[in-house]
């Protein structure tokens, strides 16, 4: 946690709020003039996730403007009908004004990158750095822009970097990076920063590799082994009696099973996938809602509850939510719940308990491979909803942060119940920590 929060060490940071748009800039001390660059995040991002480009350019004597798009990060307003480019000029326009900066430039990743160039297509005078571009098909052929993509991206992302090459665009292509970590990639950053202080006839300095996410992998995983001698501590009483009879379909078949069938309903019924008012995020709600209730009526398990036992869980989630959302802050997402935002958490919140409850209370005796070897099986389910069109195409790309936050999470339950705590202990500590996370990280409608 010390290197996340010295990684800014002796550089300034400002939070303001431009047109609406909230935005934290960073620059180096000093009275300038400086360069200054727009940085828009993608999809599901913030400013706090570009936040390792913006200590970098700072770092290379950059005025740096990170700004929270509509419908992400600390911005209260819907994606849904939101004219991102015109924010970004917005922004671009803002920082061209301040009396300490002189050529601006704009760099954005993904829906990001989409916005910057077309915000570069309406001024004709601003270079761009496209990454991870979604599309080129209204791609203007006149800008002066450089575009990066990763090479293990989606088949898209590569073909909209082929376009742009196709109309005379310099592109580059980063070896091993798929669609996330390509921002954190030293290539990036370096082939990035060169290009733009070539187009305003700057000296690049050499540009270190970002050590902020070693460090937040670290933090995690320190915080997970952690967590098994405190959940041992604090699981002090027996497990609850769970009644009822054995469902009629093998137990390792029943969650994969209602994920199927939550799938095929929300794909008939898509309005429940709107009641929580998060893209993406509120069809996750409505998808783990559905199948813990479909395990709960086709199982038909009963847990008789003590006091005692909620406790433990709200003890163990409110430690697992903290230790993921520390380490986000100070690195990769903007950890809000003011607003709507709230809201959505405690609806998100009621359906992890729900989901991960069923799950716990339909097995008689919790083991490790069982748990996680079904949330990796849902895991499979959500890809095979999204590659025949019944989910959000976006979820394709959070499919391998799915895949280790399930499992991740799942054990933690299934630690709590197999120390004697009830199916609702081991429920509630790990519903909390997936809660915030789909909360802060997927974008308002």
């Amino acid at each position: 946690l010390v290197t996340l929060v010295r990684a800014d060490d002796g550089l300034v940071r400002e939070d303001v709020v431009v047109a609406g748009v909230p935005v934290s800039l960073i620059r180096p001390p000093g009275t300038g003039p400086l360069p200054g660059v727009v940085v828009a995040h993608g999809f599901s991002g913030s400013s706090r996730l570009m936040d390792g480009i913006g200590i970098a350019f700072a770092r290379d004597g950059w005025a740096v403007a990170l700004p929270d798009l509509s419908g992400h990060g600390i911005n209260r307003s819907g994606l849904e009908g939101a004219d991102l480019a015109g924010e970004v000029t917005d922004v671009a326009r803002w920082l061209q004004q301040r009396e300490d900066v002189s050529d601006v430039a704009l760099l954005g990743h993904s829906m990001g990158a989409g916005a910057v160039t077309q915000a570069a297509a309406s001024s004709k005078e601003l270079p761009v750095v496209a990454l991870s571009l979604p599309s080129a098909d209204d791609l203007s052929d006149d800008l002066d822009a450089l575009f990066l993509v990763g090479s293990a991206e989606p088949e898209r992302f590569g073909a909209a970097a082929a376009q742009a090459a196709a109309l005379g665009y310099e592109t580059e292509t980063v070896a091993g990076a798929e669609h996330i970590s390509i921002l954190f990639r030293t290539q990036t950053l370096q082939t990035s920063m060169a290009w733009l202080d070539d187009r305003l006839g700057r000296t690049s300095a050499p540009v270190s590799p970002d050590r902020r996410m070693p460090a937040v992998a670290a933090a995690y995983v320190g915080s997970a082994l952690l967590f098994w001698p405190l959940s041992a501590w604090v699981v002090r009483t027996r497990r609850e009696v769970v009644t009822g009879r054995q469902p009629r379909v093998p137990r390792w078949l029943a969650l994969p099973a209602a994920a199927l069938v939550a799938g095929a309903m929300l794909a008939v019924l898509p309005g429940l996938a709107e009641v929580v008012p998060l893209l993406v995020g509120g069809y996750l709600a409505a998808f783990v809602a559905i199948s813990g209730l479909l395990v709960w009526v086709v199982g038909r398990r009963r847990e008789r509850l003590v006091v005692g036992s909620f406790g433990q869980g709200v003890v163990l989630g409110a430690y697992a939510a903290a230790a993921v959302a520390v380490p986000a802050q100070l690195a990769w997402a903007q950890v809000s719940l003011a607003g709507p935002r709230g809201a959505a958490a405690a609806a998100l919140l009621g359906a992890f308990v729900l989901f991960s409850w069923a799950e716990l209370v339909l097995r008689d005796r919790v083991g490790y491979p069982s748990v996680l070897g079904g949330r990796l099986l849902v895991t499979a389910v959500l890809a095979v909803l999204v590659l025949t069109g019944a989910a959000p195409g976006f979820l394709l790309l959070l499919l391998p942060l799915v895949a280790v936050l399930l499992p991740w999470f799942g054990s933690y339950g299934a630690r709590v119940t197999r120390l004697g705590g009830s199916g609702l202990a081991g429920a509630l500590s790990q519903a909390p920590a997936l809660a915030v996370l789909v909360a802060v990280t997927t974008p308002l409608a």
